[in-house]
């Protein structure tokens, strides 16, 4: 027997990390570990952030997602990162059961293909080992599509620098969401977890849909691709004022031709600035400058949109203009508008509406103006309310209702 104050074997094994994160409408448990980035993990072939770049087909080698990665943006600059001082953040992997070989990499495949270019490239020497292992997050098996989905939201579409997504990746991540394939959310869920408005999921994903179309208009073999490339100017026409709505109309015979026009021009590369074609509708109404546009000359709608801001000495055209002047005024800015800058934006506004055409509908306009609003409210802005908030705007909806009841269409 040993005495009684013999030293007793201790185990110094640490307890696993586990991290705790609210994803959906749970707090989830994750435990952190060490894997081995060749033999233990392997990249998830439907990653959205390289999807659009891999060649057609169901299945992708490593080499073939790698590659994908490799191209994509922000690897250089992760490169030099990870290379300096290591992985930072940890990744996030699933796998079914136990039983399956490996980890499938949901987020954070660029950091597990830089890690094992840099364990290839120091197979040997004083960093020989260093970059064979990455730090992840195992998400239990159970952890679903809808899980992911928030998840990946969350990092990429709230998230910026090398994890923001490309527009036409944020775009299809939507519509394969909310009505694609998968189809798992509303777009006011969506939303919610994006910490986006209704109104800026509503329109990607209505972009996304125009894209389709434009795609399915042709049969050209690389039209995928283009659609991929000009996509922010696909979403710049559908949403144009007048025009945007007769082209997203697809049931309508009425606006085939008009569609089959736009879209050769979109094809011919017609539009080099994807802001040129805020004026659609101006160079619809010019006959000539149609005729030219059809004619599919590259990058001649960027003479055209010249042409049409130097001639935009009306007060119409002015007013036309303070929205793209307000918008570059503001991404140049890096302090922001403070209150005293809104205040000078809403007196221009009220000096316009007193000048409204007579036969124009005020009601109708401010109306308008209310719907937009409301739908542009998100999660955040809910939950800064008051009761007497919630009040006030309850007995404003009522009073309006017992005048549509009363007076409104039967």
């Amino acid at each position: 027997m040993l005495p009684n104050n013999a030293a007793q074997k201790i185990d110094m094994t640490p307890a696993p990390v586990i991290h705790q994160e609210r994803i959906g409408d749970m707090v989830w448990k994750f435990e952190q570990a060490s894997l081995d980035v060749f033999k233990d993990v392997r990249l998830w072939h439907e990653n959205p952030r390289i999807l659009p770049d891999l060649p057609p087909g169901d299945y992708h080698s490593e080499e073939e997602l790698e590659a994908a990665l490799v191209s994509s943006k922000g690897y250089d600059a992760l490169h030099r990162s990870i290379s300096d001082m290591g992985q930072l953040d940890a990744i996030y992997v699933w796998r079914k059961d136990s039983d399956s070989e490996k980890y499938i990499v949901l987020e954070g495949s660029t950091r597990v293909t830089i890690l094992r270019d840099l364990a290839r490239k120091n197979e040997t020497g004083k960093k020989a080992g260093k970059y064979e292992r990455v730090v992840v997050k195992i998400l239990p098996p159970e952890f679903g599509d809808r899980e992911r989905a928030i998840l990946l939201a969350k990092i990429h579409v709230r998230g910026d620098g090398v994890r923001a997504w490309r527009r036409h990746t944020q775009a299809k991540f939507i519509y394969d969401y909310v009505e694609g394939e998968k189809n798992l959310m509303s777009v006011t869920e969506m939303a919610g977890w994006m910490g986006k408005s209704v109104a800026w999921v509503q329109r990607l994903r209505d972009a996304y849909r125009f894209a389709i179309k434009f795609a399915d208009h042709f049969d050209d073999t690389d039209i995928i691709k283009t659609a991929m490339d000009e996509f922010s100017t696909l979403e710049e026409i559908s949403k144009v004022t007048g025009i945007g709505p007769q082209l997203r109309d697809f049931e309508n015979p009425k606006y085939d031709q008009l569609r089959d026009e736009v879209f050769n021009m979109v094809r011919n590369g017609v539009f080099s600035e994807y802001r040129d074609a805020r004026f659609l509708k101006q160079f619809h109404e010019d006959q000539d400058k149609w005729t030219q546009l059809k004619s599919g000359e590259k990058g001649i709608a960027r003479q055209l949109a010249l042409e049409l801001k130097q001639s935009g000495n009306s007060v119409k055209a002015k007013i036309a203009a303070i929205e793209a002047s307000v918008e570059r005024a503001v991404t140049n800015d890096e302090h922001g508008l403070d209150e005293e800058d809104v205040k000078h934006l809403k007196n221009a506004a009220s000096r316009i509406m007193q000048d409204i055409h007579v036969g124009v509908d005020r009601f109708r306009l401010d109306l308008k103006g209310v719907v937009q609003f409301f739908e542009s409210v998100s999660k955040a802005d809910v939950q800064t309310l008051q009761k007497h908030d919630l009040d006030e705007l309850r007995s404003a909806i009522d009073y309006f209702d017992n005048l549509v009841k009363s007076f409104g269409v039967k």
